[in-house]
């Protein structure tokens, strides 16, 4: 295996030139200015042939799922094991798809008797609730969850995602 780079914003990402010859990407959902989420379909676009796995804090089923319908052959939570790691890429690059043990766990847990699964809220997204509730900024939740407005609206876009998912009885405001 050879590691042909690593990418910390979509920018640049979007303006290298070898994407075409990358076999493998490990992709995070939460960039400074864009998501994994769309860079995911466009990895694929460009180059047909790569095979993309998911490497996330994000545990949530809706993540997972997401991911997997942008295009990704696999997924693993960020502080998996070198080894874990080695065959996830070797399982994609063989036509497999893998799942770390928790995003498995957390895809069969959905499918189990078909039960809605138990949502909790993280206390970043219960703050986040507050903090619209409350009719702040884009600007004032910014600085209250110490994260610049790109990735605070990404946030609020992931946070909305799962409320709808999940139909969570919780009605945000517009910002």
């Amino acid at each position: 295996m050879h590691i042909v780079d690593n990418f910390s914003t979509g920018k640049s990402l979007f303006e290298f030139t070898g994407l075409k010859d990358i076999d493998v990407a490990l992709l995070d959902i939460n960039l400074p200015d864009t998501s994994g989420f769309e860079i995911c379909p466009y990895l694929k676009k460009v180059n047909p042939h790569i095979k993309i796995i998911g490497y996330s804090s994000f545990e949530d089923y809706e993540y997972i799922n997401r991911f997997m319908k942008a295009g990704a052959d696999g997924y693993i939570v960020k502080g998996a094991k070198i080894p874990t790691i080695y065959e996830a890429i070797t399982k994609v690059m063989n036509g497999e798809f893998f799942f770390c043990e928790i995003s498995s766990e957390k895809l069969e847990n959905i499918h189990k008797d078909n039960s809605i699964p138990t949502v909790k809220l993280t206390k970043r997204e219960t703050q986040l609730i507050e903090l619209l509730k409350a009719n702040n900024s884009l600007d004032q939740i910014s600085k209250a969850i110490g994260e610049d407005l790109k990735t605070t609206i990404l946030i609020i876009d992931m946070l909305k995602e799962k409320i709808n998912f999940y139909q969570l009885p919780v009605l945000l405001p517009e910002y």
